[in-house]
């Protein structure tokens, strides 16, 4: 594939990269996400910011020294991020996974809360007063929320840094200073304002007419005279309509209203309240994260049963949008055919062992049974009260299949882990980038990449479990040294403590003689000294807050790559699948299934429910015997059956990269 200009490819994803010197001899690297795993879309995408980069650079370049923020800079700066933020925004409405209505509608809020955002002062939060602006301009309610939502989220002030901005003002030959750097955030703020105003008229005839859709929509601008607006339509009275008044399905009005399963018939059709659901979830807390994958949700129903008036949903729906679920494969992305019937596109669906799970059927079950709780405080109100016009947790499945040795993962060896552990970054390697590189010197950093492998080995946990360890629930002072598995809040989700995966895997495990003689506990130290809580920070840079998926992503990938060059694979041949992270559990539980390993202390250890009144006999030994024997018996346990495969490394000082660079393993050298 053709190398893409100013653009690099970390995981998958692409970014934007350029480097400027400006006068006084500094230097600036500037590095972008662009948002995309698509070539195509991060050539565009790249090619717009290089061109705003380059507009940007000369025209501060054009600047002599020790002048003000004079009317032609600011009007340079405005024109600069207005031109640069508008090409983006048009390669969105010409990205195949994007739809256009749904833009439009997000590009006005959008608007709306960057003109709020450019004035002064440093709030995020809506006034009355502002709000009753945004009304009379022609806002609805639900739209009013979402600028609410996009002012304290995407669009404040703090979406640009005072450190670019000071660069900005010092190579114009400005002297940085708090007033400079708020003034010149306050014109970025306008333009992307004005970027976002003008992007919402993408659709109208005249710009999808237009050879260069981009200046169709400046000489719009020019020809308005001023920032656009949007009013809403006009009902007979002169009063804005709703959005949920404009979209109302042609043949509501012949409605019979005795079929309608409802207390009422509401002629909208489903997708038309698909933010009024998100919205109301948001603030009710039963969705606070991960919106997008909500609306994904939704969008998917109103897709499959076909997007009916709402008046129109019935029981059957429910069947019918858990039997689509089912026909699509586990890969499939149904977003990019949303604009085709359901039934035309399921044509093509081809399942063999690419079946999507029942659990993930469940659980998007589970966000619509959220979404109809919602509807049914207005348009899914029942006729009876006490009932549910539409159940979706009584959706019938088949018997669930348990996991057999035709469909299990594979386990990975001992000479697997061997091979694994004779990697760079244990034995010494590169810097970040470079680690799995053993040409590239004999450095090694402790951080996720060193020590999740060999905790995963020794301890048998999993890797959400020791990937969301806190600092705290390391107990290297104790008699026997140890874990402790337990909800937390580095784990936690929705604001409470969470990550067990049920009550039962909560435990203490001991920290196997390797681990120790390696250096974790300085390494334990090291973490607490700089002041984090969790014991790998590196994995919750951002506020996703998936640890594990973190660490697999930007190293494990990696280290899969490493064994597969010096060791084949394993692979279920019957279900493809092949051995991962996961899979080193499977090698410790495997090491137990021995004749004298006793059922019950295996369980402990692997935190496996216990069943039988033995089982309940010996959940009370901590409490009779202590918790130093029972640990230590447990340790003495995991020294004997476990196989050693680090013996022959050596233990080296506690070395630390910069946060944001740990855990960056790089692809080995072939």
């Amino acid at each position: 594939m053709p190398r893409i200009p100013f653009t690099i490819r970390r995981d998958g994803r692409y970014y934007f990269r350029r480097r400027a010197r400006w006068q006084n001899g500094n230097e600036v690297n500037v590095v972008v996400p662009l948002a995309t795993c698509s070539a195509q879309a991060a050539r565009n995408r790249s090619a717009g910011l290089a061109a705003h980069f380059d507009r940007v650079k000369n025209a501060v370049g054009a600047y002599n020294l020790d002048q003000t923020l004079e009317p032609e800079m600011l009007k340079g700066l405005f024109e600069t991020e207005l031109s640069a933020c508008l090409t983006k925004l048009i390669a969105e409405f010409h990205d195949p996974a994007n739809q256009p209505d749904a833009l439009v509608a997000q590009f006005r809020t959008y608007a709306s809360a960057y003109d709020i955002a450019q004035r002064p002062g440093d709030s995020r939060e809506l006034t009355e007063s502002q709000r009753e602006k945004l009304a009379e301009a022609g806002h609805d309610d639900m739209a009013i929320e979402w600028v609410a939502c996009d002012l304290d989220r995407h669009c404040h002030k703090d979406v640009f840094d005072d450190e670019v901005m000071a660069f900005m003002a010092e190579d114009m030959g400005i002297k940085s200073s708090p007033a400079v750097i708020g003034h010149m955030k306050s014109i970025h703020l306008k333009a992307r304002a004005e970027a976002y105003r003008l992007a919402a008229h993408f659709m109208d005839d005249d710009v999808q007419a237009a050879f260069d859709q981009e200046a169709a929509l400046m000489a719009k601008r020019r020809a308005n005279g001023q920032a656009l607006t949007f009013n809403a339509p006009q009902s007979d009275g002169g009063a804005p309509v709703s959005s949920q008044q404009v979209a109302t399905d042609d043949r509501a009005a012949d409605q019979d209203a005795t079929t309608c399963i409802f207390k009422q018939y509401h002629p909208e059709r489903f997708s038309t309240v698909i933010p009024q659901i998100i919205e109301h979830a948001r603030l009710a807390g039963h969705w606070t994260r991960n919106l997008a994958q909500y609306e994904r949700v939704l969008r998917t129903f109103a897709w499959i049963t076909g997007d009916k008036a709402l008046g129109d949903y019935n029981h059957s729906d429910v069947a019918i949008y858990k039997n689509g679920l089912l026909r699509m494969p586990r890969d499939y992305k149904p977003a990019k055919d949303f604009g085709r019937s359901f039934e035309d596109v399921a044509k093509a669906f081809k399942i063999t062992n690419n079946a999507r799970s029942i659990n993930t059927v469940k659980r998007d079950l589970s966000y619509m049974s959220t979404a109809h709780d919602i509807l049914a405080e207005n348009q899914w109100a029942p006729k009876l009260a006490q009932t549910k016009a539409l159940d979706f947790s009584k959706a019938k499945f088949g018997k669930h299949k348990k996991v057999s040795p035709k469909t299990a993962r594979p386990v990975w060896t001992v000479s697997h882990m061997d091979c694994l552990f004779s990697a760079p970054i244990w034995t010494g390697g590169g810097g970040r980038l470079r680690r799995l590189d053993a040409a590239a010197g004999k450095d090694i950093y402790h951080d996720a990449a060193y020590w999740l492998p060999l905790l995963l080995y020794y301890t048998h946990a999993t890797v959400s479990e020791l990937g969301g360890l806190r600092t705290d629930e390391v107990n290297v002072d104790d008699v026997v040294p140890n874990l402790v598995i337990k909800d937390n809040d580095i784990r936690a989700e929705d604001g409470s403590d969470g990550g067990e995966k049920n009550e039962k895997r909560g435990r203490m495990i001991p920290l196997h003689g390797e681990l120790l003689r390696l250096g974790f506990t300085d390494y334990v130290q090291a973490i607490r000294d700089e002041g984090h809580d969790a014991l790998f920070p590196e994995l919750y840079l951002n506020d996703a807050r998936v640890g594990g998926h973190q660490f697999r992503n930007i190293a494990w990938c990696h280290m899969m790559t490493w064994i597969a060059l010096h060791k084949e694979v394993p692979v279920n041949p019957t279900s493809g699948k092949a051995a991962d992270m996961h899979s080193i559990r499977a090698l410790g539980s495997s090491f137990y299934a021995k004749a004298n390993a006793p059922d019950l202390m295996r369980a402990d250890v692997m935190g496996h429910a216990r069943t039988g009144t033995n089982a309940l006999h010996y959940s009370k030994r901590m409490e009779s015997h202590g918790m130093d024997q029972v640990l230590a018996e447990y340790r003495a346990f995991m020294s004997d059956h476990i196989e050693l495969v680090t013996r022959d490394l050596d233990a080296y000082p506690v070395r630390l990269l910069p946060l944001p660079h740990r855990s960056r393993a790089g692809k080995p050298r072939t």
